[in-house]
């Protein structure tokens, strides 16, 4: 749980310092991502972990939600 909000906290904190950089960058410059701010998550990890949304598994996650939510 404490994983979590760290990762939490420090999506929120390299959200506020990608835009303080952008807002502070010549236009030469690439865009920053709040991923290269953030010790937690890199983006290798984020791709890893992406889950591709295709027809078959969008009925099975409309069914488990259903389950979850509608009694």
């Amino acid at each position: 749980m404490l994983d979590g909000r760290d990762r939490y906290v420090w999506g929120i904190t390299s959200a506020l310092m990608a835009l303080i950089a952008n807002c502070h960058r010549d236009n030469k410059g690439r865009r920053l991502e709040p991923d290269d701010f953030n010790p937690t998550l890199t983006r290798k990890e984020r791709r890893r972990n992406a889950i591709l949304i295709t027809d078959e598994n969008a009925e099975i996650m409309r069914d488990e939600f259903q389950k979850c939510f509608v009694k």
